[in-house]
């Protein structure tokens, strides 16, 4: 049975006994801050488990994309290596929220692996938790396992958490009963207490499937307290299941994975056999994990997500170096994993070309950075040999790490094919250091503490604060829990408020918090609100002070009044409305492909993050600013959609920012294009010009936003543009400040001359001519300065050699003075010239062609032995290279050191 035949068998299997079909998730969580990736399942169904969502359905059925790279399932490292270990993989589940729960769970489970797939039932052995006797009975005496093949295992009394599954910490939890399939004695192990289920990990014992039945909410001291709905979480191993029902003993020996190593096979001209396999196997999954991230938003980049992505992807290219390829090869794989799996992923077949193109360009930026890494390397590698080390220090991976792109389990790889090790420990030690220095961190939600009740009983689990801040800037609100909020910058204590409802809008979704105030009713104390966070009872208030003094406060009166700085929130709509404009101009200009990856609000201005693969022209730019200054005169209604069906909004084409998760209903942002129609507005007429699901606050006219003014476009990452812009004031100061500096420099020129355009022009062609009939002269003057060292030469071990500090206006001229000198001396000869271009003390080496050829002397080479002795670094080709030094003094130094470098000495 083909992959694709599996996994519609699933689906089609659970929807028939009354399971809604959700579709997969994306990889890319947008409400869960907790996580890199999506790496289960029950991820989209989170909130649900813990109450704070509740869906139209009971019974759920999906394949999920899912990523496991980092953190606790951090399986990079093992990926090729092995039979089973995957970055990307597909999750089979099958969710009930309080509707059916262990019974039906496990004989539907064991009838879809067994007259579904046609599993043999005598190679299915199950495990459950020790104390679960409701699972065991159910496969003892409904379902017919022999007891011999039903393993109890686990006791959390003991610490041993194994068929005991848990959300977290705290929190859902409940026993689970697995699923395992017996591959046989031919895989069995020799462990010292047997091969067995629950006591082995060998491959012989194949877990397929995991039923997770959740019935206990887990407290702070490890109690156990039953949930008011017992639900249950399913979890089965696509690439496993496949792997048995074609009969392979290698995840990689099936349709999902054989595709792509013979095109790598057939682009490498290898075939997949020892290391190349491994090679070749490492660079399928890599593909498969590349093409679906890339897909759903997460471009390669230096920190989060796209540090992942960057790394899996050059993981994947040196792997490609070891089977000979030179050139980008991994999008061509790409392209096959989008084939393959576009008709179960549809989204992969509408963004082929974004993501073919962002891991194209990705390889060749990579091709780079391996050549000049390879080089610092080089120079490490010759350190340590000198020094006798075998170990490459956490500093210098660091620095390769920092400076040159290199993720450090590529340098282990270098290193160790060297015979050196690296000192990962180190190198952990400095990439934290770098953390501390450059981390913004978010003071308001660290060293937070649990809720503490105003008044009454207080679940926070179902309680939902009521935004009221889109319609009103203040009200009356009742403070309903508080608890402490750590320390802000200042080392200040910091307390999170808590009210049944609240104007306040939160940071979220690129849009800052509200500034404000809480004032307390029974001491009339107010205090200014410091941020706004979001949080799963709703938006809470952050402000200074003891959080028990404050409790005991609100417990006398727990009445308050909250206030919206009405300047700040005005400008944040501006910008914030602004970027709809933008995003809808941009599209208009650029073209559909462009979409949101990315933007954040301020009160003074915007930033706004793009899918676009080149720069954007100053034409383009201008024509972008020009449509939204239209659309801002033409003074539009901004047409608030507060309850939408999410299907209704995705039928009238509302733009929603990719792999954001949205609920069954959702607000949309509408704007018209065009000017208001005479005799009165009609807000729909006209072409829509935006429309956007958003849950910002926005202006009421598109008027209320001001000009716009554009003020910097530039590359952010590969495939992804970013605008800075300004709107209402800060775009009219901007204007202001273009006409003063118009005024100072017309106050420079003539006034009764040509335009002002034309003298400007004149003025800068006059001097360029100026600097380049300066540069000529002091070339000339270099030239003559050397003249008494060409005629007479030193001689050196039989070289001729010219070695002097002269004067060079930048680097280019300091070439041309090198190539004068080594063709004065024909042959045999060697040039060594100190100066400071720039103001950057330098060393130039250039050697004559003729011990080029003869591989008498390398300029590269002799650079860098000139340059170590002085404290400085370089190198380059055999003919020409260069060096920088600490400082000027180093320069002469380095001269008096050429004698003795040449002459071995």
């Amino acid at each position: 049975m083909k992959a694709k035949d599996i996994r519609n068998s699933f689906l089609e299997f659970f929807a028939a006994r009354g399971h809604r079909v959700v579709p997969s998730s994306t990889l890319v969580p947008r409400d869960d801050p907790t996580l890199l990736f999506t790496n289960a399942g029950m991820n989209q169904f989170k909130g649900v488990f813990l109450g704070l969502e509740h869906r139209d359905y009971q019974r759920a059925v999906s394949v999920q994309k899912c990523m496991r790279v980092s953190g606790k399932h951090n399986d990079l490292e093992e990926v090729g290596k092995d039979a089973r270990h995957h970055t990307f993989f597909e999750m089979l589940g099958n969710w009930s929220f309080g509707d059916y729960y262990k019974r039906e769970s496990i004989l539907w489970g064991w009838e879809f692996l067994t007259r579904e797939m046609g599993l043999d039932a005598g190679r299915l052995w199950v495990s459950v938790y020790k104390d679960d006797d409701e699972s065991y009975a159910i496969w003892k005496d409904e379902v017919g396992v022999p007891a011999e093949r039903i393993v109890r295992l686990g006791d959390i009394a003991r610490g041993d958490e194994e068929n005991f599954w848990s959300m977290a910490d705290t929190g859902p939890c409940g026993p689970c009963t697995e699923i395992h399939f017996d591959q046989g004695e031919a895989m069995k192990c020799d462990h010292p207490d047997g091969c067995a289920v629950g006591v082995c990990d060998c491959d012989r014992w194949l877990e397929l499937w995991n039923h997770v039945f959740m019935e206990f909410d887990r407290q702070g001291d490890g109690t156990l307290e039953p949930l008011p709905m017992k639900s249950v979480d399913t979890g089965l191993g696509f690439e496993r299941l496949v792997a048995v029902m074609q009969g392979k003993q290698s995840n990689y020996e099936t349709d999902l994975f054989t595709h792509l190593i013979e095109r790598m096979a057939e682009l490498c001209g290898r075939k997949p056999a020892g290391e190349d396999r491994i090679s070749m196997q490492v660079i399928a999954d890599h593909a498969r994990a590349c093409t679906f991230t890339v897909a759903d938003g997460a471009i390669p980049a230096n920190e989060g997500r796209g540090y992942v992505v960057r790394r899996i992807l050059r993981r994947a290219a040196r792997h490609g170096h070891l089977l000979g390829m030179d050139d980008p090869f991994l999008f061509e794989i790409a392209a096959v994993v989008i084939a393959e799996m576009g008709e179960a992923y549809p989204e992969l077949i509408e963004r082929r070309d974004r993501i073919l193109e962002t891991i194209r360009q990705e390889e060749e930026r990579f091709g780079r950075t391996l050549a000049a890494g390879l080089q610092v390397y080089g120079e490490i590698k010759a350190a340590m040999a000198a020094e006798g080390r075998k170990v490459l220090s956490g500093a210098e991976a660091f620095k390769l790490h920092d400076t040159y792109g290199f993720p450090v389990d590529l340098t282990a790889v270098v290193a160790g094919e060297d015979g050196f090790d690296v000192d990962r420990e180190g190198f952990r030690v400095c990439m934290e250091q770098q953390r501390v220095r450059s981390r913004k961190e978010n003071v308001f939600m660290e060293g937070i503490g649990p809720w503490r009740a105003v008044a009454g009983d207080f679940d926070p689990a179902n309680f939902r604060s009521l935004f009221t801040g889109y319609d009103q800037l203040e009200c009356d609100a009742r403070a309903v829990a508080v608890r402490t909020g750590g320390k802000d910058a200042d080392g200040r204590p910091l307390v999170h408020l808590l009210c049944d409802r609240t104007p306040l809008y939160p940071e979220s979704g690129g849009q800052v918090a509200d500034a404000g105030a809480v004032t307390l009713s029974g001491t009339g104390r107010e205090l200014p609100v410091l941020g706004v966070v979001k949080a799963e009872e709703g938006p809470v208030c952050v402000v200074a002070g003891d959080a028990d003094e404050m409790l005991a406060e609100l417990q006398a009166d727990p009445q308050v009044r909250l206030t919206v700085d009405a300047e700040h929130r005005a400008g944040v709509m501006r910008h914030h409305t602004a970027t709809h404009l933008l995003h809808a101009a941009l599209r208009a200009v650029l073209g559909a492909h462009v979409e949101q990856a990315g933007s954040v609000v301020e009160p003074g201005r915007l930033r706004f993050d793009f899918r676009h693969d080149k720069p954007v022209t100053a034409d383009q730019l201008a024509k972008v600013e020009k449509m939204v200054n239209a659309e801002v005169l033409a003074n539009r209604s901004v047409i608030r959609h507060d309850e939408v069906p999410l299907d209704e909004a995705k039928e009238r084409g509302a733009m929603a920012l990719f792999g954001e998760k949205y609920g069954d209903v959702v607000r949309m942002i509408e704007i018209h294009g065009g000017n208001v129609p005479a005799g009165g507005e009609d807000p729909t007429a006209g072409p829509v010009f935006s429309l956007e699901l958003c849950g910002g606050t926005h202006c009421r006219r598109t008027g209320d936003i001001g000009p716009l003014r554009i003020t910097a476009e530039q590359s952010v990452a590969a495939g992804v543009r970013r605008i800075e812009a300004v709107a209402g004031p800060g775009a009219l100061a901007l204007c202001d400040q273009d006409r003063e500096t118009v005024r100072r420099i017309a106050a420079g020129l003539r006034h009764d001359g040509p335009p002002l355009e034309e003298q400007t022009a004149a003025l800068l062609a006059e001097r360029d001519a100026l600097r380049k009939e300066l540069a000529a002269l002091q070339q000339q003057l270099a030239k003559g300065s050397l003249a008494s060292a060409l005629d007479e030469p030193r001689e050196v071990a039989g070289l001729k050699v010219v070695a002097a500090r002269v004067d060079a206006e930048d680097r280019g001229a300091l070439l041309q003075l090198g190539d004068h000198v080594r063709d004065k001396l024909a042959d045999a000869g060697v040039v060594v010239l100190a100066a400071t271009p720039g103001g950057k003390p330098t060393l130039l080496v250039t050697v004559t062609a003729d011990l080029v050829e003869a591989g008498r002397l390398h300029a590269g080479n002799l650079v860098k032995e000139l340059a170590a002795r002085v404290g400085g670094r370089g190198g380059g080709k055999p003919g020409t290279a260069q060096a920088g030094l600490p400082d000027e003094a180093a320069l002469d130094k380095a001269l008096a050191e050429v004698e003795a470098v040449l002459s071995g000495s």
